[in-house]
């Protein structure tokens, strides 16, 4: 079904002035990596977010972080962990603010904890799999794969609730699905929000790599392809025939091999990580 380009520019106008990705997570995964300037301006852009600082000292004092010295301020939490791994607990811990518009059962097991389980296992599982030392990247892809999904469900919620009931009901696909409902899907709807919005090309690039034939994808986007399916195998949102032939596709595309055994530490892999822990007491 083809996308409507009348309607997507005028879902664009109405969202343009809404904050549903927070500004300083734009500003922080725009920052450049790993240097002093950079760690700077990440410590000026959080602490002055009172609830985001509590959530990171909350996490930098947890028993995967903390290495038995109490962290008591950004700055140590930033010096001590590496500017890569406090910008994924940035965007953990601000996750709620991104998914808040789908605060019901359905939204949130198929769309918000998909996300972060993609985005924890594509950060854990990164440079293992693929040879990428990108897992800060890793996490932020996997997290805003689905940004389309949560902008049509913050554009008509009780729409965006049919088409989830459609989906989960018939296993079909979700964007022929949406394209009924909204005249357009999730794919185009996050790509042409996340340009409106200025996110950096790395990451409007991961948003449309999910949804492009193999050849077109980056291997970021060919290995967080593989991280949505693998994570919906394991339970983190539904695993239709259509997402079993595309694991299995995209796998041979990776030339990646994997049995039962990698699949069930998956599962129990994402459930020990703390940042995703965390994620479900928000």
């Amino acid at each position: 079904m083809p996308v409507s380009r009348e309607k997507l520019q005028e879902y664009l106008d109405q969202i343009k002035d809404l904050t549903i990705i927070p500004p300083v997570l734009i500003q922080v995964v725009s920052l450049p990596d790993d240097n002093e300037m950079s760690f700077k301006e990440m410590a000026n852009m959080v602490q002055s977010d009172q609830i985001l600082t509590t959530r990171l000292l909350k996490l930098a004092n947890s028993p995967f972080y903390n290495r038995g010295n109490r962290i008591t301020s950004l700055r140590d939490v930033i010096v001590r962990l590496g500017f890569r791994i406090v910008r994924s607990m940035i965007f953990v811990a601000m996750s709620d603010s991104i998914f808040q518009q789908g605060n019901y059962r359905k939204f949130r097991d198929e769309v918000w904890f998909h996300s972060i389980a993609t985005g924890v296992f594509g950060a854990n599982e990164c440079e293992k799999v693929t040879g990428l030392k990108e897992p800060d990247m890793a996490l932020v892809g996997g997290l805003l794969q689905d940004l389309g999904k949560i902008i049509l469900n913050t554009i008509d919620r009780k729409k965006y609730i049919e088409v989830l009931n459609e989906f989960l009901e018939s296993g079909g696909d979700i964007r022929e699905i949406e394209v009924k409902h909204f005249s357009v899907d999730h794919a185009a709807m996050g790509v042409a929000a996340a340009r409106m919005w200025k996110l950096p090309d790395v990451v409007v690039r991961i948003i449309a790599d999910r949804h492009l034939d193999a050849e077109k994808r980056t291997p970021m986007g060919t290995y967080l392809t593989f991280a949505d399916l693998a994570v919906r195998k394991v339970g983190f949102g539904s695993f239709t025939p259509k997402h079993e032939s595309d694991m299995l596709t995209v796998m041979a595309d990776m030339d990646f091999k994997a049995d039962d055994a990698f699949f069930a530490k998956i599962k129990q892999d994402i459930e020990n990580d703390e940042l995703f822990k965390f994620s479900l007491t928000l």
